[in-house]
């Protein structure tokens, strides 16, 4: 539960042995290096980009084309495959990358415009079918000298009325109606030129909707059959490409490792640019953990006596990284602080106080035996069934943690998958032994140990506040603004247990709430200038108390949550009964259904939202006591790798 101490160090060598160190730093991942003050003009990795890109973009085409569907744990965490170096080398050194790129661009391009003329085939055609009947070719619907044409339709309902009015302007028009359907008439509509101002305004007023046909020597029928053919023999030649294109799958792998080689290019070319050159040497700043220090020395010498190490101070104004050391078990719950954001290099690490209470606090909101003995088994199958990131690890880790907080509370609370004990006959002396309370039935007491455990947490996060300050030697601000706070609001807890339970302690109580606050008004504004600020100052930070209370009814949503997840199991489990009474052979089926999907559906809801609230819980109304995060994480120079992972040994 600490801070690992961190040292700046001057790495000085031959250039010739530049790549070597390079990799030993880089296997090592030891170091976080930072650009040196003064240093040469720097060395764009930019033409890593454009690679990483058009691999990248090449990877996706073929997984679209191979139709490769991520699971909901790919679509969080690549799963990266183990592959030895000398592999990766041959393959990048024999694989024709550049061939391969040009090739599948090639094919998605002409896929992409295949796809593209058959949409706008499929859309001429569509367009056509209204008018297929039509003996007239295209383009003589575009009209003459003294005379217009205009094709168009209307909706059904308004067809009689726009005929009516149409036939009112001459003899000389006519309708031709193409094709009508209960929604809409398409028609085309003859009239002289010399009336067409007249009818444009009352074309506008009716509903009428012209459309422009293509024009063509052929009929609308005649055009229809020969787009169709036209799309017939694009669909031909996208199956033909898809097939060469799955053809190239088989390569996949081969692209994929590649782009993680041009993406560790990139990283030791990132970290190159940090570097001071010279025709003959080059110098590496950055900051490494001190107990990382010895052990540098000593690989370093192994590779070459030429390089100087020496341990140097940051710059004005640089604050070192941050980089967390926590026991095993805890390990995990550095995902919810890093989260929130790194602690600054002399903050508290707040990982080990929040660990206990987000775990109580998730195994409450879930609540429920069985889906806490599923949460762990999910976890250690995802844990053992793939290569997860350092993130991924934590996460499910902490589920398993999470899961087995939600195992006792079900145990205590009565709740077996939305059962009671009561629905478990065979058991039923045992677990009613061991629950020791009914939530749905005693809501007022789970409440009321809610809203205890917020008391608990956040009087905790305020010592951790008044013992940091002690550490920093800020004694009067310990006292003045932390331990009075801690004095005060556990007096006002007293007051209210008294008023409730211990009537004979009310006076007591009283009087060490009002001391409480006396003390406060006199010592919180003593920073200010004047005695009328300093009181105003100190009555007005009373107001701080709305804020704590605030605070502690948030906790509420622990009772809420957990029995939100009872319940709800419980519904799932009285449908599927009633369901199973339905049809004899198939009612069953349709409960175990229910049951399954039902279930699963509650587990996940439930895991999410006592992921979220306890998260919430430690963030908005711990932190806020205690911690401020916005430290500069310590990121050591490594292989940067998104699909495989190098095989030791």
């Amino acid at each position: 539960m600490s801070i690992v101490e961190m040292q700046k160090i001057h790495l000085a060598s031959l250039k010739k042995h530049q790549d070597t160190i390079v990799n030993l730093l880089k296997n090592s991942e030891v170091i976080d290096i930072q650009q040196v003050e003064e240093g040469a003009p720097a060395k764009e990795p930019g033409e890593y980009e454009l690679q990483l890109a058009e691999i990248k973009s090449v990877i996706a085409f073929l997984e679209t084309i191979g139709e490769i569907k991520k699971g909901f744990i790919e679509s969080f965490f690549t799963e990266k495959k183990e592959i030895s170096k000398e592999k990766l080398t041959t393959v990048c050194r024999e694989f024709d990358c550049k061939k391969f790129i040009d090739k599948c661009k090639g094919i998605e391009s002409k896929l992409t415009n295949l796809k593209n003329l058959k949409t706008e085939l499929n859309n001429d055609i569509k367009k056509l079918l209204p008018w297929r009947k039509l003996d007239v070719p295209l383009q003589e619907l575009g009209g003459g000298i003294k005379t217009c044409v205009a094709a168009g339709k209307i909706r059904t309902g308004a067809f009689a009325d726009f005929k009516s009015g149409f036939e009112k302007f001459s003899d000389a028009v006519d309708i031709v109606i193409a094709e009508q359907t209960k929604e809409e008439a398409h028609m085309v509509l003859l009239y002289l030129a010399a009336e067409k101002n007249d009818l444009v305004n009352f074309l506008s007023k009716t509903g009428f909707e012209q459309i422009i046909l293509p024009i063509s020597e052929k009929t609308p029928g005649e055009e229809i059959k020969k787009l169709q053919h036209i799309l017939s023999d694009a669909e031909k030649d996208i199956e033909e490409d898809v097939k060469e294109a799955k053809q190239l799958l088989s390569h996949l792998d081969k692209i994929k490792y590649i782009y993680d080689h041009n993406l560790d290019n990139k990283s030791i070319a990132e970290a190159k640019n940090k570097f001071i050159d010279t025709s003959y040497t080059f110098v590496v700043e950055g900051w490494i953990k001190k107990s990382d220090y010895e052990k540098l020395l000593k690989r370093l010498a192994q590779i070459t006596p030429e390089a100087a190490v020496s341990k140097i101070g940051p710059r004005k104004g640089e604050k070192p990284p941050v980089a967390l050391k926590n026991a095993k078990a805890l390990s995990p719950f550095e995902l919810i602080t890093n989260i929130y954001g790194t602690p600054k290099p002399d903050e508290l690490d707040p990982t080990g106080p929040l660990s206990f209470f987000f775990a109580l606090f998730f195994g409450i909101c879930l609540g429920d035996f069985g889906y806490g003995l599923v949460l762990i088994a999910f976890s250690l199958y995802f844990l053992r069934r793939y290569q997860l990131p350092k993130g991924g690890v934590k996460l499910f880790n902490l589920l398993i943690f999470g899961g087995g907080v939600a195992t006792i509370v079900g145990l205590l609370t009565g709740s077996y998958l939305g059962f009671t004990p009561k629905d478990i006959p065979v058991l039923l002396p045992i677990l009613s032994r061991i629950q020791i309370i009914d939530p749905i039935k005693n809501p007022l007491t789970m409440l009321g140990f809610s809203l205890a455990l917020g008391v608990v947490q956040i009087l905790f996060g305020i010592s951790l506040q008044m013992a940091h300050k002690i550490m920093n030697r800020q004694f009067m601000d310990a006292i003045l603004d932390d331990g009075l706070w801690i004095y005060f609001l556990s007096s006002l807890v007293f007051l209210i247990i008294s008023s409730a339970a211990f009537p004979s302690t009310v006076k007591l109580a009283s009087n060490l709430s009002i001391a409480g606050a006396v003390l406060m008004v006199l010592t919180q504004g003593r920073h200010k200038k004047n005695i009328v600020q300093k009181f105003l100052s100190g009555l007005l930070s009373l107001y701080k108390l709305s804020g704590y209370m605030g605070d502690v009814l948030s906790y509420s949503r622990l009772l809420a949550l957990g029995m939100s997840t009872t319940i709800i199991g419980s519904v799932i489990n009285i449908l599927a009964g009633m369901v199973k009474g339905g049809v004899p052979i198939l009612g069953v089926v349709l409960m175990v259904i229910l049951l399954i999907f039902g279930h699963i559906f509650n587990l996940v809801i439930g895991t999410l939202g006592a992921f979220v609230h306890s998260t919430r819980l430690q963030m908005v109304e711990f932190f806020s006591k205690f911690y401020e995060g916005g430290g500069r994480e310590f990121r050591p120079f490594k292989r940067e790798a998104e699909f495989t992972i190098i095989k030791e040994g």
